[in-house]
């Protein structure tokens, strides 16, 4: 069973929430301000992980600027050098610095769905998001940074697939596709994300790297 990149198109078109209260603030407080200090994006994330519920746990927004403001003075230098870079150039030294984060950003005390969709937030073209009730439930995945980690991997390694005989102009040319169909630009890492809501899709292109279905 193969995956190529017109399945990777149709799980974005599937994906039904871009008009969702929750989409309605990514292109403001994620995409608009990338470039921005991440220092001074933390009220912005705040809004963020509220919005996507991500902040549901003890202390909720007040713990999570406390928790952030902690990690980002130990992480800022390799968070900002990962700023702009696209999941599909990551080298392996760069997996290893979103494992270093990660972890950080857990020992620091924020749950995995919380340091998973903050990471998003910061690094949006670097890092796919990460949840419970949609990406660790379909791919079947543990609540810690490894798999977060693998996680990002098994992005990388799909978009290595789809363009194996192709040019990487191809992944551009879906992204501008993809933002004329729904009003706003999703990087790649939002329409791998949108295959984890297919179950068939998902298992598909688990299969065709090799894994289980």
């Amino acid at each position: 069973m193969n995956f190529e990149l017109q399945q990777l198109r149709e799980a974005a078109e599937k994906y039904a929430y871009h008009d969702a209260g929750t989409h309605g603030v990514w292109p403001r407080l994620v995409w608009e301000q990338r470039n921005e200090s991440p220092v001074a994006r933390l009220d912005d994330a705040v809004e963020f992980l509220g919005k996507w519920k991500a902040l549901r746990f003890k202390g909720g927004g007040a713990a999570f600027r406390r928790i952030c403001s902690n990690w980002l003075r130990n992480n800022l230098t390799d968070l900002q050098r990962l700023q702009g870079r696209v999941l599909y150039s990551l080298a392996p030294e760069d997996f290893q610095t979103v494992l270093k984060i990660s972890s950080s950003f857990r020992d620091c005390g924020a749950p995995p769905t919380t340091y998973g969709k903050a990471l998003h937030f910061f690094l949006p073209e670097t890092v796919m998001l990460w949840d419970q009730a949609i990406v660790r439930n379909t791919y079947k995945l543990r609540p810690d940074p490894e798999s977060f980690v693998s996680y990002q991997r098994f992005g990388w390694k799909l978009l290595h697939h789809l363009t194996r005989s192709k040019s990487v102009k191809e992944l551009r040319q879906l992204e501008r596709d993809h933002a004329r169909s729904i009003g706003y630009f999703e990087p790649m890492t939002m329409i791998l994300d949108h295959l984890a809501f297919s179950p068939k899709l998902s298992a598909r292109a688990v299969k065709a790297l090799g894994g289980s279905s």
